[in-house]
């Protein structure tokens, strides 16, 4: 069983979109704001190589652990898709 954690900001148009289908979809995720931690953010950024938000992971419900970078919005829609959610 996993979660998703989406890294995200509040003005960000696909950050509500990748929320809104994972809600859609009856996935468990975690939110995390990042618009008041810049330096956090900038980790993420590089600590995934990826320089766009949301950033999305996923993990497992059992030890918490990053099982997954997914990436962004588009990349959350693509996986979804393939695992048969839309």
């Amino acid at each position: 069983m996993y979660y998703y954690t989406v890294y995200a900001l509040v003005d960000c148009e696909y950050c509500a979109e990748a929320i809104n289908e994972l809600a859609k979809h009856g996935l468990d995720h975690l939110l995390v704001l990042m618009d008041k931690a810049p330096d956090f953010h900038s980790h993420l950024k590089k600590e995934y190589d990826h320089h766009t938000v949301p950033l999305i992971v996923k993990s497992s419900k059992v030890t918490g652990d990053d099982v997954e970078f997914i990436g962004g919005c588009d990349d959350l829609l693509e996986r979804l898709k393939e695992e048969g959610y839309e």
